[in-house]
């Protein structure tokens, strides 16, 4: 087995099997317009238009396309839930490129986990440092604490939850994390081996 295949095998036994609707939806910014709450209430506010528009006897010439719109949510979210039916796939070859295991992300996709742990092979780095690298990402990511035994740093994601729009929050959790990883965690690897990162 060469070494690129057993990363892909390792990537693949990190995730869930079968993506939800939620975790293929968090791997993308247009995952949102599948969110059925969002959905129901973009149908909704067309419905109550169309209603309205028959109730003043508009004519058919403004209540068809009204009604076409009653129904251009579900389409839309239906084109979009097919289109992202690929996103496990592209997961797993994501984390099958990064030099070192990516733990739970099953976690992010499902729309949690507020931090990152990482472990060093050797010697860890002062927090400093780190949160050098990680300021490049964003401001709100930094490390929280650590266990010098286990050779290992907490980092705060730094996403926060939003109660209007809970489905952005969890792709920008799941892009956040991605670029910790790639723009963080990658380079820092080069000075400071890391043995693996795992999302709390």
């Amino acid at each position: 087995m060469t070494h690129g295949s057993a990363a892909e095998q390792r990537a693949d036994q990190s995730v869930s099997a079968r993506f939800t609707r939620l975790m293929n939806a968090s791997t993308s910014r247009w995952g949102v317009l599948t969110d059925p709450p969002l959905v129901a209430l973009a149908s909704s506010v067309f419905l109550l238009a169309f209603l309205a528009a028959l109730g003043r006897d508009v004519g058919p010439a403004v209540a068809r396309p009204l009604g076409a719109l009653v129904l251009a949510p579900i389409a839309v979210a239906l084109v979009v839930s097919v289109a992202l039916r690929g996103a496990r796939r592209a997961v797993v070859a994501w984390l099958a490129r990064q030099p070192f295991p990516v733990e739970n992300l099953n976690a992010v996709l499902n729309g949690l986990g507020e931090g990152l742990e990482v472990t060093f092979a050797g010697a860890v780095p002062e927090a400093a440092e780190l949160n050098a690298e990680l300021d490049k990402v964003h401001p709100d990511a930094f490390v929280t604490g650590g266990v010098e035994d286990a050779r290992a740093l907490d980092i705060r994601i730094g996403v926060i939850d939003s109660k209007r729009n809970p489905a952005a929050t969890n792709h920008q959790r799941y892009a956040r994390v991605r670029e910790l990883v790639e723009r963080a965690l990658v380079p820092l690897a080069e000075r400071y081996p890391i043995q693996s990162v795992r999302v709390k």
